[in-house]
C-alpha cells in the first residue's frame, strides 16, 4: 500500500454519514483518495472488483447485504485493508477488538479517523478470509451471511443461499442449480465453493454432490443404494461413507 496515495472506497447506506467521513477523510488524513463512495452494497462490490481499492472503509448495517456478507462475497479477492463503520452494541465490538481489527464507532470522531488511518499505514498484512471468519465466531450473535457471489464465465451473480438447490462438480468449475431453474457454471470447484456456503444448510452427498438439505423430499432406496430425491423432482446420489451423515443430519432437523 502506498503512503503517499491509499486508494479508498466508502461503502454506508446513509448519505450523511458517507458524505460526513468523506469531508473528514479530505481535511484531516490527505494520504487518502477517495475514489468511490457507494451508498449500496451492489454498488459497493461492483466498485471493489473494477477499481481494486487499498483499503475499504465499511458500514456493516445495510439492507439487501450487510458488509459481512459483502465481504464473504469476495473472500478470496480481499487484497485490500478494510475499516468497519459500526453503531453495534459492546459484544460485537468486543469481537474486533479481540481480532485486532480497524473498527469506526458513528458517529466517526476526527481524533479515532486520524489514529486509524496511522494503524492502517503501520499494518503489514491485509485483511482476509480467516479474520472476517474470526470476527463472526467472537460475536454472541453473529450475523448470518446470506449471499455469495458466484463468477461465470460471462457474468457475475450475487445469489441468496437458500436459492441454491444443489451443486454439481464439473471438473475445475462446479454447477450451481438453482430455484429460479438456471444452472450457473461457475468459475469455482465444488471444494472452493463449499467454502462459502452454510454448512448447516449444505451438505456434501457424493464426491460430486453438495445439497441444499431443505429441498431433500425423501431418501429413496434400490437394491442397496441410496438416492435424494429433491422436491423438484432431480434424484441425486449418495455416497455410502456420507450416507450416515446426511441421515444424522435430517433427523436432528426433524425431531
Amino acid at each position: 500500500m502506498s503512503v503517499s496515495s491509499i486508494k479508498t472506497i466508502l461503502i454506508d447506506d446513509e448519505p450523511a454519514a458517507l458524505e460526513s467521513l468523506k469531508l473528514k477523510l479530505e481535511m484531516y488524513c490527505p494520504e487518502i483518495e477517495v475514489i468511490a463512495t457507494c451508498n449500496t452494497a451492489k454498488l459497493g462490490l461492483k466498485s471493489i472488483i473494477e477499481l481494486k481499492p487499498d483499503l475499504l472503509f465499511l458500514d456493516i448495517e445495510m439492507p439487501w447485504m450487510n458488509g459481512f456478507e459483502l465481504l464473504n462475497c469476495i473472500a478470496d479477492n480481499i487484497h485490500f485493508d478494510v475499516v468497519f463503520v459500526t453503531a453495534y452494541d459492546q459484544y460485537a465490538i468486543r469481537a474486533f477488538k479481540v481480532k485486532a481489527q480497524d473498527y469506526l464507532l458513528k458517529p466517526v470522531d476526527k481524533d479515532d479517523l486520524i489514529k486509524c488511518i496511522e494503524r492502517i499505514k503501520g499494518k503489514s498484512e491485509n485483511f482476509n478470509q480467516a479474520k472476517l471468519t474470526g470476527i463472526l465466531e467472537e460475536m454472541d450473535n453473529p450475523i448470518s451471511l446470506q449471499r455469495i457471489l458466484l463468477h461465470t464465465k460471462n457474468t457475475i451473480e450475487v445469489i441468496r443461499q437458500d436459492e441454491i438447490i444443489y451443486l454439481q462438480a464439473d471438473s475445475n468449475y462446479c454447477n450451481v442449480y438453482t430455484t429460479d431453474g438456471k444452472r450457473l457454471m461457475v468459475t469455482k470447484t465444488l471444494n472452493n465453493l463449499e467454502k462459502l456456503l452454510d454448512l448447516n444448510q449444505f451438505i456434501r452427498i457424493h464426491r460430486s454432490y453438495t445439497v441444499n438439505i431443505n429441498f431433500i423430499k425423501k431418501i429413496s432406496i434400490e437394491d442397496g443404494v441410496y438416492d435424494a430425491v429433491l422436491k423438484d423432482g432431480n434424484k441425486l446420489p449418495i455416497s455410502r461413507r456420507r450416507k450416515e451423515k446426511l441421515l444424522e443430519l435430517l433427523n436432528e432437523i426433524n425431531k
